[in-house]
C-alpha cells in the first residue's frame, strides 16, 4: 500500500557540470533520440527519493509544488506538454519531467482541483504517444537505431506505467467533495428557502458532474495502463526483456486490484471491466513467465474476498476472465488453507463473501470447479454453516449446468469418452464388416460437444449422494439450502435429477417435514410440491391401490417375457449345437420360424384377460414397439433390444410404485402440518395438498377436506391460502358455465362419498362466497346458471351454491326469485318426487332466503317481500302437510326449524304489514295447537286437521283460537293417554310417535324463537327510543341556538325564566333514559321468564308434562327419536327460563352422568319386576350416545345463558374429559371429544373462565390416542398462549403440580407426565415469565418434597435396592412409612418443568438465589435424584455458547463460534462472569447435597452486573 508523504526536498549535492545531450540517432519521424537513464519500477514510490548507486532514474531536485500558485503549476505543465509533444511522450523519462510529475503526484491531496485533471490528461496523453511510437518501430531499418529506439520506448513505457499506477491509486481513493442525495425542503419555510433549495440543487448537479469526471479519469488511467501492456506493438517491446515485463505486468495487475478498495468503483461498470482487463491481460500474454504474477494474483484475490460485499463477485469475474490460465486452479487449491474454523469464526463478513464467491464461480466456470471438486468437498466438514451452505449450493449449480455452453476456449471432457473408445476398439477387432459402424464423429461435432458442460453419470451420482447426505446437517440453514437446491434440480429437467433418484429425494422431503425448524419444513413442502408437479412417471398418479395392482401385474408380465426370451435363446443354442452335428438347415429354419411365431401367438391371446391385463399387455407392446431399431433379421440383437426395453420398463414401474407409496405415507404428515400453529407450515401444506389433488392422487382427499375448514381461520394468510386452493381446484381456467359444472360435480362427489359433513358443506359455502367476493367467479353469470340447474338432480347442490353467491351479490339473486318460485313453488317441477326431497329443498330454500334477507332488508321492494313471503307460506304448508299425512322423515325437523326461523326473521321487516307476518308467535302457537289436536285424534281427516285457522290480531277474547285448537286440553289429554298406556311396550296406537315427536320439537324450538323474538323487539324498542331522544335533543339545540344567547343568563339571586325551567325539565327527562332502559330490561326479562314457559294462558307451559314424559315414561323413552326430541326441547325450555333451568338441571345431569346404582328419580318402578323393566328401559336411555352428545352441547349453551345456575355443576362437565375403565371404545371417545369441543368453544370465546382442573385434563388429552381429541386439546393450549392475559403462565404451577392426579383417569395415552410437561413449557418464552416461574415452581417443588418426607424417600430408595421379596415384606410391615406416590410424581413433574425452560443470565442469577442463597430446594435436591439431574442439565445447557436466539422452530443458526473464555461476557459468546460463577455455585451445591454434604457458607459470586 502506497502511503502519501509530504514533499521532501532533495539533499543538496554539488552541481553537475552541464554536458551536451548526446544524440544516438533519429526515430522514424526524424526526431533525435536522447539518452535516457534506466528505470526500475519500485515497490513503493518513496524508494525513489534516495539516490541509487547504479545511476538509475530517481526523484531528484523535486520542485516545491506545494508552494506554487495555480498559475505557476499551469505554466510548468504547459512547458511539459510541449516537451511531450516533441518527444512523442518519451519526455516523461527525462530527469526534470520525472521529478515534476513525481512531486505533483506526491502532493496530490494538496493540489488544486484544476491541476489534478491536467496531470491526468498529461499522463494519459504521454502513454498514448508512447504506444503510438511503438507502432513506428516496424518502419525502422537500422539495427542500432532499432535497439536504441526500443530501449527508449521501453524505458518511457516503464515510467508511464509507474506514474499511471500511482495516479490510479490516487483517483480510485478520491471521492466527490459534495454530498449526494440532498433533498428538498418542505413545510412552512419551503417558500422562504427557495433560493437555498436552488443552491442545493446546483451543488447536487455539481457533485454529480464531479462524480462523472472522476469516473472518466479512472477509466482513462486504467485503459492506458492496459494499452502499455497489450495494445498494438507493445507486447513485442517486452519480449526481449522478461525481467522488465515482470515489473510492468505486476504494476498493471496491481492497478487493477486497486479497485477492490473502492466500493463505488466496483459499482461502475466500465471501471470494473477495465480493472478486470488489467488483471487478466498480463496473465494471458504468451511467451512470458507468469509464476510470480500468479502467486501475487492469488494473494490479492484472497485479500479481495475480505473487502466487503462487492469483492466476491469481482474475484469470480477475475477467474472467469483468466479461465485459460492456471490462476483458477491455483486459487481453488489455495482457498481451503484459509477455510479453517479458527479463522472463519472471527470473520463473519469473510464467511458470507466466501459463500458468495463459491456460488458465483461455479455458475461461471462449472468445468473448473468440477475438476477441483475433490479439493472443495472437504470444506463440508468445516464448522462454518455459510461455507457448507455454499458448497451445497455449488453442487446444485454443477448438476443443473449440464448442457450449458462453456466460455470461449474452454473444453470439457465428454462423459462417455472412455466408453466410446472401448466401442471403437471392439469394432476394429470385429473385422471389415463392422468398419462402417465405427465411423468417427466429425471433428466439428466433437468440438461442439466438448464446448458444453457435461458430468459423468458416476460423478453425478456421487454428487447427489453428497447433497442428500447434507439434508441431515446440524445447521438449519444448510438443511434448508439442501432442500432448496433439490427443488431447483427437480424443477429444471430430468437431466439434472435422474429418474432413479426421485424416490430418494421424495423420501428426504417427507422426513424433513418433521424438522424442528420452520424454514426447513417450508422448504421440504416446496420440494414435495415440485416433485409431484414435475414427476417423470406419467401424466397422472392414481394412488397406491390401482398403481400397486397394475405395477404388480406388469412386473409379473415383464418377468414372464424375460423368461420367454431366455427360453428362445436356449432353444437357439441347442439348434446351433444340432447344426454343428450335421442337422439339415431346412429343419432348423422351420424351427426358427416356429420359434419366432410362438411369442407372437401368445401375445395375441388377450381375449380372455381382464381390462387391467389388457392394458398391461398394451403398455408392454407399445414400449417394445417404440424401442424398435429396425433390426429384423438379427434375432439375437432383437432379443437384446427387447431385454433392455423390459429392464427399463421394470425399473420405471418399480420407481413409480415407490414414488406413489411415499406420497401416500406423506398424507398423514401433511394433515398434521395443516393443524400446525406456524402459519407457513399451514400455507405450504395447503399448496402441496392442492398439487396432489390436481394430479389425481386419492390419498389427498381427506387432507383437502381438511383444507376446506381452514377458511374459518383467524389468520388472514391461512384463509387466503384456503380460498386460493379452492380456486385452483375448481375455478381457475373456467368460464362461468364450466365453473358451475365443476362446483356441482364437487358437491356430488363430496356428498355421494359420505365423507362430507355439514361442517364441510358450510365451509364450501363460505369458500364460494369468498371466491365470488374476490372475483374468481362471475356472479352475475353464475347465479342464472345455478338457477337453471335447479330443475335437475343437482338441485340441492345448486341451492347451496346460490346461498353463497347471494351473499356476494344479493340483487342478482333477487332477480332470480320469480323463476325459483316457479320451479320450487306449489306447482314447481323441481321440488322432487319424494317427501324427503321436498323437505330437504324446503330447508335449503329457507336458509337461502334467511341469509339473503339481511342483505336486502333496507332496499327490499314490495314484490321481493311478496315472493319471500309466498315461499315461506308454501314451505310451512309442505311441512304441515307431511305431518298431517304421518309421513315424517328425518328431514322434517330441519325443514320445520328453517321455516320457523324464516317467519320470525320476516316479522321484523319494514314491509311486514299483515298480522300473520307481524305475529309469528301467535301463528306458530296455532300451528302447534292443530298439531296436538291431530295427534290426539280430534281431527279424523287431514282436511279437518288442516282447516282454516283463527285470525291473528291484537284483540282479547274475540281473537282467541276456537275451542279445541288452543292445545291446552290437547296437551293434557296426550299426557293422560300416555299414562293409561304405559304398560304397553310401544307407543299407543292412538298417538303416533313420529307426529308426537314433531309436536315436541316445534314446542321446544318455538320457545327458543320466542326468546330471540323478544330480544329483537327489545333492541328495536331501544333503537326507537334513542332515535326519539336524539331528535328531541337536536330540536332543543336548534331552538336554543335560534334565540338570544344573553337571554339564557339571568341575574344572580333572581328567579330563572320559563325557558330555563323547560331546559331543566328536558335534561331531567333525558337523564331518566337510563332508568327507563333498566325498566325495559326488567319487563322483557320478566316476560321471557314467566310469559313464555310459565303462565296460565301459555300453550308451551301446558306441554311441559309431555316433555317430561318423553324422558321419564318407560314406554315413550324406549323410542330413540322421542327421547332425543324430548331432551332437546327440555334444554331449549331451560335456556329460555332461569327458573325452569334451576328446577330441572339435576334431571339433565342425571341423564348425562348416570350412577352405577339402582335407578333413582328417573324411574317410576315400584316392584322388583318394575325395577327390572325400568332398568332395561333406563339402560337404553343412558346408552344413547347421540343423546348425551346433544345434551353436552346444550349444557354449553346453558353455561352461557345462566352461568351462575350451571356453575356448581361444571365439575361434572370437567369429569367428562376423563375416562372410566372399560369406556375407551368409540362411543366414549366421541363423547369426550364433544365435551372437549364444548369447553374449548366456551373458553376461547370468553364465555367460561379457564380453570386449572380443566387445563390439567386437557393437557393429558394432548397425548390421547384418539387423534381428533388430541388435536383439539393442542389447539386449546395454542390459542390460550396467544392471549395477552397470560392464562397458561398464571396457572402453570398449579397445572404441573396437579398433573399426576389425573393421569389414571385420562385413558390411553402415548406418553408420560414428562412429555406433557415439556409440551406445556414450550409456551413460556418471555424472560420475566421464566423468572417468575422459577420462584413459583421452586416453592411448589419444596412443598411436594416435604410432603414425601425424607424418611419416606429414604425408605423408598432402600426398598428399590432390596430384593423383591424383602421389599414386599417391608411394605407390608410399614404401612405408615410408605412414601406418598403422588407427591413424588409431583416432584418429578416440577423438576422437569424447571429443566425445560430456557435460561438467560438473569434467570441463572434468580435460580442461584433460590438454590444457593435461600436454600429453598435443599430437601428436593437431597432426596430426589430427578431434581438433581434436572438442575445439572440446566448447568450443562447454560455452559454451552449461545451465538444467537434459539427456539422451537430453530429459525436462527446454531452457535459455531468457539466457547468464550472464562470471564468473557456478552450475549453473543455465552453468559457473563456473574452468571458463570452462579452456574458453578449451583453445580457445587447440587453435587455436595448429592454426596450428603450441606455447604453452609454461601458461595461468593462476582459482582459483575447482569445483562439488562
Amino acid at each position: 500500500r502506497q502511503s502519501t508523504v509530504r514533499v521532501r526536498r532533495a539533499p543538496s549535492l554539488p552541481p553537475r557540470p552541464p554536458s551536451p545531450t548526446p544524440i544516438f540517432g533519429l526515430d522514424a519521424s526524424g526526431r533525435p533520440v536522447r539518452d535516457m537513464r534506466d528505470f526500475v519500477i519500485p515497490y513503493k514510490p518513496e524508494e525513489l527519493l534516495a539516490q541509487p548507486s547504479d545511476n538509475r532514474l530517481w526523484a531528484q531536485d523535486l520542485p516545491p509544488v506545494d508552494e506554487w500558485s495555480q498559475q505557476q503549476a499551469g505554466k510548468a505543465l504547459d512547458a511539459l506538454v510541449g516537451k511531450l509533444l516533441s518527444s512523442c511522450g518519451r519526455e516523461v523519462a527525462s530527469e526534470k519531467s520525472f521529478s515534476l510529475l513525481f512531486a505533483l503526484l506526491q502532493a496530490w491531496p494538496r493540489l488544486d482541483d484544476a491541476t489534478k485533471p491536467r496531470v491526468m490528461d498529461l499522463l494519459v496523453d504521454a502513454s498514448r504517444r508512447i504506444v503510438g511510437e511503438s507502432e513506428k518501430l516496424k518502419k525502422s531499418t537500422g539495427k542500432q537505431k532499432d535497439k536504441d529506439l526500443v530501449h527508449a520506448v521501453r524505458t518511457a513505457a516503464k515510467v508511464a506505467v509507474f506514474f499511471l499506477k500511482w495516479a490510479a491509486e490516487r483517483v480510485l481513493k478520491q471521492s466527490p467533495e459534495a454530498a449526494l442525495g440532498v433533498g428538498r425542503g418542505r413545510g412552512k419555510g419551503s417558500r422562504r428557502g427557495a433560493p437555498a433549495d436552488a443552491e442545493k440543487e446546483a451543488a447536487l448537479e455539481e457533485a454529480k458532474e464531479a462524480q462523472r469526471s472522476l469516473e472518466r479519469s479512472r477509466c482513462a488511467v486504467l485503459g492506458e495502463l492496459l494499452s502499455l501492456v497489450s495494445k498494438g506493438s507493445m507486447p513485442s517491446v517486452w519480449v526481449s526483456e522478461p525481467a522488465e515485463w515482470q515489473q510492468v505486468a505486476q504494476c498493471v495487475s496491481d492497478a487493477g486490484f486497486l479497485t477492490l478498495d473502492s466500493a463505488d468503483a466496483l459499482k461502475h461498470r466500465e471501471t470494473r471491466h477495465l480493472s478486470l482487463k488489467c488483471i487478466a491481460e498480463p496473465l494471458l500474454q504468451e511467451g512470458h513467465q507468469h509464476s510470480n504474477l500468479l502467486v501475487a494474483a492469488v494473494s490479492k484475490l484472497l485479500y479481495g474476498l475480505r473487502c466487503g460485499e462487492g469483492g466476491a463477485p469481482f474475484v469470480a469475474d477475475v477467474l472467469y476472465a483468466t479461465h485459460a490460465t492456471p490462476l483458477p486452479r491455483l486459487f481453488l487449491v489455495e482457498l481451503p488453507t484459509h477455510c479453517n474454523a479458527a479463522e472463519l469464526s472471527s470473520q463473519g463478513a469473510f464467511q458470507r463473501s466466501l459463500a458468495t464467491f463459491l456460488v458465483a464461480v461455479t455458475e461461471k466456470l462449472p468445468h473448473v470447479v468440477l475438476a477441483n471438486i475433490s479439493i472443495l468437498l472437504p470444506l463440508l466438514d468445516v464448522d462454518c454453516y455459510p461455507l457448507r451452505s455454499a458448497i451445497v449450493e455449488s453442487i446444485g449449480v454443477l448438476l443443473s449446468s449440464v448442457g450449458k455452453k462453456l466460455p470461449s476456449g474452454a473444453h470439457c471432457a465428454e462423459p462417455g469418452a472412455e466408453k466410446a473408445v472401448e466401442d471403437n476398439e471392439a469394432m476394429e477387432d470385429g473385422g471389415e464388416g463392422d468398419a462402417a459402424a465405427a465411423e468417427e464423429v466429425p471433428k466439428a461435432g466433437k468440438q461442439d460437444a466438448c464446448a458444453h458442460f457435461a458430468i459423468a453419470s458416476a460423478t453425478k451420482k456421487d454428487l447427489l449422494e453428497t447433497l442428500m447426505t447434507r439434508s441431515l446437517d446440524k445447521s438449519v440453514w444448510v438443511r434448508y439450502r439442501v432442500l432448496q437446491t433439490l427443488c431447483n434440480l427437480a424443477s429444471r429437467s430430468e437431466a439434472a435429477l435422474p429418474r432413479d433418484q426421485w424416490s430418494k429425494v421424495l423420501e428426504i422431503s417427507t422426513r424433513r417435514m418433521k424438522d424442528s425448524a420452520t424454514m426447513t419444513r417450508k422448504a421440504s413442502m416446496q420440494l414435495c410440491r415440485t416433485l409431484i408437479e414435475h414427476h417423470p412417471y406419467g401424466p397422472a398418479l392414481q394412488g397406491s391401490g390401482d398403481e400397486r395392482t397394475k405395477a404388480q401385474q406388469l412386473l409379473q408380465e415383464v418377468g414372464a417375457r424375460m423368461q420367454r426370451l431366455q427360453a428362445e435363446e436356449a432353444a437357439e443354442a441347442e439348434e446351433a449345437i444340432a447344426n454343428a452335428e450335421g442337422r439339415a438347415s431346412g429343419v432348423a429354419d422351420g424351427d426358427e420360424e416356429a420359434g419366432g411365431e410362438g411369442p407372437m401367438t401368445k401375445r395375441r391371446r388377450i381375449k380372455g384377460k381382464t381390462v387391467t391385463a389388457e392394458s398391461v399387455q398394451q403398455d408392454l407392446d407399445q414400449a417394445l414397439a417404440e424401442d424398435d431399431d429396425g433390426c429384423v433379421g438379427d434375432k439375437r440383437a432383437e432379443r437384446e433390444r427387447q431385454r433392455e426395453a423390459l429392464k427399463r420398463m421394470r425399473d420405471c414401474y418399480s420407481q413409480r410404485l415407490r414414488f406413489v407409496e411415499l406420497i401416500d405415507s406423506a398424507e398423514a404428515r401433511l394433515r398434521g402440518l395443516l393443524a400446525s400453529r406456524t402459519i407457513t407450515d399451514v400455507t405450504e401444506a395447503i399448496s402441496v395438498v392442492v398439487e396432489l389433488r390436481l394430479k389425481g392422487v386419492p390419498a389427498a382427499t381427506k387432507a383437502f377436506d381438511q383444507v376446506l375448514g381452514l377458511v374459518w381461520s383467524r389468520q388472514a394468510s391461512i384463509k387466503d391460502a384456503a380460498v386460493e386452493a379452492f380456486n385452483r381446484m375448481h375455478l381457475e381456467g373456467h368460464d362461468a358455465a364450466s365453473a358451475v359444472s365443476s362446483l356441482l360435480e364437487m358437491y356430488e362427489q363430496g356428498c355421494a362419498g359420505g365423507s362430507w359433513t355439514y361442517t364441510h358443506l358450510a365451509s364450501v359455502q363460505e369458500l364460494i362466497q369468498q371466491c365470488a367476493e374476490k372475483g374468481f367467479i362471475d356472479v352475475k353469470k353464475a347465479i342464472p346458471a345455478f338457477t337453471n340447474a335447479l330443475s335437475g338432480s343437482a338441485c340441492p347442490m345448486a341451492l347451496r351454491a346460490l346461498t353463497s353467491l347471494g351473499a356476494a351479490d344479493p340483487q342478482a339473486l333477487v332477480a332470480q326469485l320469480p323463476k325459483m318460485f316457479e320451479l320450487l313453488g306449489p306447482d314447481g317441477s323441481a321440488m322432487g318426487g319424494t317427501t324427503a326431497d321436498r323437505l330437504e329443498r324446503s330447508r335449503l330454500v329457507c336458509q337461502l332466503l334467511q341469509r339473503l334477507y339481511p342483505c336486502i332488508v333496507n332496499q327490499m321492494s314490495d314484490e321481493t317481500m311478496r315472493h319471500i313471503w309466498d315461499f315461506c307460506q308454501h314451505f310451512i304448508a309442505v311441512i304441515v302437510g307431511c305431518f298431517a299425512r304421518g309421513d315424517v322423515p328425518a328431514m322434517w325437523f330441519g325443514a320445520a326449524q328453517a321455516a320457523m326461523d324464516l317467519s320470525f326473521e320476516l316479522s321484523m321487516a319494514p314491509k311486514a304489514s299483515t298480522p300473520l307476518q307481524q305475529c309469528p308467535d301467535k301463528f306458530w302457537e296455532q300451528v302447534l295447537a292443530r298439531m296436538l289436536a291431530s295427534v290426539l285424534g280430534r281431527s279424523t281427516t287431514t282436511e279437518e286437521a288442516m282447516g282454516p285457522m283463527a285470525p291473528i290480531c291484537d284483540g282479547g277474547d274475540e281473537c282467541a283460537a276456537p275451542e279445541g285448537s288452543d292445545g291446552a286440553d290437547g296437551a293434557g289429554e296426550a299426557v293422560a293417554v300416555l299414562e293409561a298406556d304405559k304398560d304397553d311396550q310401544a307407543v299407543s296406537p292412538k298417538v303416533a310417535a313420529p307426529q308426537l315427536g314433531c309436536a315436541v320439537f316445534v314446542a321446544g324450538h318455538l320457545a327458543l324463537r320466542m326468546l330471540v323474538y323478544l330480544e329483537a323487539l327489545q333492541s328495536a324498542l331501544k333503537r326507537k327510543r334513542l332515535a326519539e331522544e336524539d331528535a328531541r335533543m337536536e330540536k332543543q339545540r336548534d331552538k336554543n341556538s335560534g334565540g338570544n344567547p344573553t337571554a339564557k343568563k339571568g341575574k344572580k339571586g333572581k328567579k330563572g325564566s320559563k325557558e330555563e325551567e323547560e331546559e331543566e325539565t328536558n335534561e331531567a327527562t333525558s337523564m331518566g333514559g337510563v332508568g327507563q332502559e333498566e325498566r325495559e330490561n326488567d319487563a322483557f326479562m320478566e316476560l321471557a321468564e314467566s310469559g313464555v314457559v310459565f303462565g296460565p294462558k301459555s300453550l308451551l307451559d301446558k306441554i311441559k308434562p309431555l316433555l317430561f314424559a318423553c324422558l321419564l315414561d318407560p314406554v315413550m323413552r324406549s323410542d330413540p327419536v322421542l327421547r332425543r326430541l324430548g331432551a332437546i326441547s327440555l334444554c331449549k325450555y331451560m335456556t329460555v327460563s332461569k327458573k325452569f333451568c334451576q328446577e330441572n338441571l339435576q334431571l339433565l345431569f342425571s341423564i348425562l352422568f348416570p350412577k352405577n346404582s339402582a335407578p333413582g328419580a328417573l324411574s317410576g318402578a315400584q316392584s322388583a319386576d318394575d325395577v327390572g323393566a325400568t332398568s332395561k328401559n333406563m339402560g337404553s336411555l343412558l346408552e344413547d350416545t347421540t343423546l348425551r352428545q346433544s345434551l353436552l352441547v346444550a349444557v354449553g349453551d346453558l353455561l352461557f345463558r345462566h352461568p351462575n345456575v350451571v356453575e356448581p355443576w361444571t365439575g361434572k362437565l370437567y369429569a367428562t374429559l376423563g375416562s372410566t375403565p372399560g369406556a375407551e371404545g368409540g362411543a366414549g371417545a366421541e363423547l369426550r371429544l364433544t365435551a372437549l369441543l364444548v369447553l374449548t368453544h366456551l373458553v376461547l370465546n370468553d364465555m367460561l373462565k379457564p380453570r386449572a382442573v380443566l387445563l390439567v385434563r386437557a393437557l393429558w388429552l394432548t397425548a390421547c390416542v384418539h387423534e381428533p381429541t388430541a388435536r383439539v386439546a393442542r389447539i386449546l393450549f395454542q390459542e390460550l398462549s396467544k392471549r395477552s392475559t397470560n392464562v397458561v403462565y398464571n396457572l402453570l404451577p398449579q397445572i404441573i403440580a396437579n398433573l399426576p392426579d389425573h393421569q389414571d383417569n385420562s385413558g390411553q395415552l402415548t406418553g408420560g407426565a414428562e412429555e406433557r410437561v415439556q409440551f406445556v413449557m414450550q409456551f413460556v418464552e418471555k424472560e420475566k415469565h421464566i423468572e417468575g416461574l422459577i420462584e413459583k415452581l421452586s416453592i411448589r417443588l419444596e412443598q411436594s418434597a416435604n410432603a414425601t418426607g425424607a424418611k419416606g424417600a429414604a425408605a423408598q430408595s432402600a426398598t428399590q435396592q432390596m430384593p423383591s421379596e424383602a421389599a414386599q415384606d417391608l411394605e407390608q410391615d410399614a404401612d405408615d412409612s410408605a412414601p406418598p406416590t403422588r407427591a413424588a410424581e409431583s416432584v418429578s413433574c416440577l423438576s422437569h418443568a424447571l429443566g425445560s425452560m430456557t435460561y438467560t443470565d438473569r434467570c441463572i442469577l434468580r435460580l442461584h438465589d433460590v438454590v444457593v442463597v435461600r436454600k429453598a430446594l435443599h430437601t428436593a435436591i437431597s432426596y430426589h435424584a430427578v431434581t438433581r439431574e434436572c438442575l445439572l442439565n440446566i448447568v450443562e445447557k447454560c455452559r454451552k455458547p449461545k451465538a444467537g436466539k434459539g427456539g422451537v422452530d430453530g429459525a436462527a443458526p446454531e452457535g459455531e463460534a468457539p466457547p468464550a473464555a472464562e470471564g468473557a461476557g456478552g450475549r453473543g459468546g455465552g453468559v457473563n462472569a456473574a452468571a458463570m460463577a452462579a452456574i458453578d455455585a449451583i453445580e457445587q451445591t447440587v453435587t455436595g447435597l448429592a454426596q450428603g454434604k450441606d455447604d453452609d457458607p454461601d458461595v461468593p459470586i462476582d459482582d459483575a452486573p447482569a445483562p439488562a
